[in-house]
């Protein structure tokens, strides 16, 4: 069993307004916790990894082709494999999110903490 609580977790910076956090993980799953302030630029990406998350707070707009959604606290989404995508966070308050990957993401742990 591995337990973690959040505030044991270093968070890294990723621009001026994005912190994440990777939580627990293992070959097949990997659970990161994000904070972004409003306003930040897009993060457009894609990846060989299944993603879902749930949107704890704030508001952001999720895009996956040509579909646009807003997404509020309460939300769920799921991406497929290399699905290229774009989330940003709109209005006025912090979005805090948890996503779930699988398999767990490589290129965001060091080769020292990959699970074996």
């Amino acid at each position: 069993m591995i337990v973690l609580n959040i505030d044991e977790v270093e968070g890294e910076k990723l621009g001026e307004n994005t912190i994440r956090r990777i939580l627990v993980y293992s070959k097949s799953l990997m659970m990161m916790y994000t904070e972004a302030e409003p306003g930040g630029p897009p993060i457009a990406h894609s990846h060989p990894h299944e993603q879902m998350g749930f949107i704890i707070q704030g508001t952001s707009e999720l895009t996956a082709g040509r579909k646009t959604v807003t997404l509020r606290a309460g939300s769920s989404f799921l991406m497929e494999p290399n699905e290229y995508h774009e989330i940003r966070s709109v209005g006025d308050e912090k979005i805090k999110v948890l996503d779930i990957f699988h398999p767990y993401r490589e290129d965001y742990v060091s080769k020292k903490q990959r699970p074996t």
